[in-house]
């Protein structure tokens, strides 16, 4: 294999090129930068991409094609391997963009939760967390594989008021908070300890909350959405499985937790809860949440 390619905090920049790809491009994208940079892989298989993304290998291989063609993948045939292709990312023409992780409350939407949909800035801000709080709905192991210093703790074990305070005596001390949630799963739970913290009126004033995204379920739903045929892919975050179909028919749900139908009405774009007694007809995005 060719030698290694130096990687280092100095070499980032603050653009982000990844923005202009397609989601299934960003999920290889993020996948390959954990294998390179936490796992200390040289080099990645196309089968440890098709496991690792949960991407089919159709869109898989459109994926890597893209990433080819704008030369941010390097390709090696592995002889010794029957000849296998194997694949790493070319930091020379990647770029990230750089987190400045000012004192606050950052409010962490995992969407998938899954290791290689965490965006680098979702795992930059929790390494500089000096609490992270989260939902039952995010594994620890979510959290743990930041490697953070972090205290983690588990949300509900708190009153709202008791969390407000934590987070304002970090804050007043130059350090940030990280609440760690899925947006789809958590808004009611997460709502009172959110408003606790903006409604507290201390001499500083209010603290700074910001928000951070991983890769969404509905960005997915879109995706196979503007496909415009019938397809479906599953997610596994622990406990929890994440399915997304693309029907015209009236999906089986079986038993689940929460379920969301995204569509298009008169050229906007409509996420609702779903309601068995809803018109079936025409193609329609599902997002299901089911224990596994």
């Amino acid at each position: 294999m060719v030698g290694e390619q130096e990687y280092s905090e100095e070499s980032e920049e603050i653009t982000n090129v990844t923005e202009e790809l397609p989601l299934s491009a960003r999920l290889v994208v993020n996948y390959l930068e954990f294998e390179h940079l936490i796992n200390n892989k040289s080099y990645v298989a196309f089968k440890e991409i098709i496991d690792g993304t949960g991407l089919s290998v159709r869109t898989a291989r459109n994926a890597i094609n893209i990433l080819r063609k704008r030369g941010l993948i390097d390709v090696f045939l592995d002889v010794k391997e029957r000849r296998r292709y194997m694949y790493r990312l070319n930091f020379k023409n990647l770029t990230h963009d750089r987190v400045d992780v000012t004192p606050g409350l950052y409010i962490i939407d995992v969407g998938l939760g899954t290791l290689p949909s965490m965006t680098f800035r979702i795992y930059r801000t929790l390494r500089a967390s000096a609490v992270a709080f989260y939902t039952d709905s995010v594994p620890t192991s979510y959290l743990e594989f930041t490697k953070c210093t972090c205290a983690m703790q588990r949300l509900v074990n708190y009153e709202p008021q008791g969390f407000e305070e934590i987070v304002h005596t970090v804050v007043s001390n130059g350090g940030s908070v990280a609440l760690v949630m899925d947006s789809l799963l958590d808004s009611d739970v997460v709502r009172p300890y959110i408003n606790a913290v903006y409604e507290a009126d201390h001499e500083n004033g209010r603290i700074m909350m910001y928000r951070v995204f991983g890769v969404s379920p509905i960005q997915v739903a879109l995706e196979l959405l503007m496909l415009g045929r019938e397809d479906k892919v599953s997610y596994r975050r622990d406990s929890i499985v994440i399915r997304i179909v693309t029907t015209k028919g009236k999906p089986q749900l079986g038993d689940y937790i929460k379920a969301y139908v995204l569509t298009f009405n008169e050229g906007n774009l409509i996420l609702k809860a779903y309601n068995a007694d809803d018109d079936f007809n025409g193609l329609r995005a599902y997002i299901i949440y089911t224990r596994y």
